[in-house]
């Protein structure tokens, strides 16, 4: 049986019927498509109609899982903060409410740094930490910040949704 890395080494002659071109894909169109080598064995392989790559189904389940993941999250802040969710239509924000739209960033985005220096803030009974980051771009440009609190000061100052969990 013809391993999908022999594949790679036959030519672009003996390529399976009904396969596209071989630019990249911007989305790739999967098709199952039947494949006969030399010694007449038959594999069947999920290809791209477009570009001619292979569905690689650990990626595709890895994909699937992180997107489950930042769904979850997104819907669990979301809930916390008291905003409908907006998200799953494709614009730039995932979550909306009367007065605040908010992105919701989640895995390998999450800024340790910023999060150190959030919870070094002191502060006194009836305070809330508040970490400013801004940049000093020179001269004729203009100045950027932003303020960063946690999800738990958010709720404090702006009070719990109808359903919250008291965890």
């Amino acid at each position: 049986m013809t391993t999908l890395d022999d594949l790679d080494l036959m030519d672009a002659a003996t390529t399976p019927t009904g396969v596209g071109s071989s630019r990249k894909c911007r989305r790739h169109r999967w098709e199952w498509t039947t494949w006969m080598d030399d010694s007449r064995v038959v594999t069947m392989m999920e290809w791209c109609a477009y570009c001619r790559k292979r569905k690689d189904p650990i990626a595709s389940r890895r994909g699937r899982t992180n997107r489950s993941r930042g769904n979850a999250v997104e819907r669990e802040i979301g809930h916390r903060l008291g905003l409908r969710r907006v998200g799953q239509y494709g614009g730039p924000d995932d979550l909306s409410g009367e007065m605040f739209a908010a992105q919701v960033k989640s895995g390998g985005a999450f800024p340790e740094r910023l999060w150190g220096w959030l919870r070094a803030v002191p502060v006194t009974a009836g305070q809330t930490a508040l970490l400013v980051v801004a940049n000093a771009p020179g001269s004729g440009v203009k100045r950027r910040a932003v303020v960063v609190l946690s999800v738990e000061d958010w709720i404090a100052l702006h009070g719990p949704t109808e359903k919250e969990d008291p965890r």
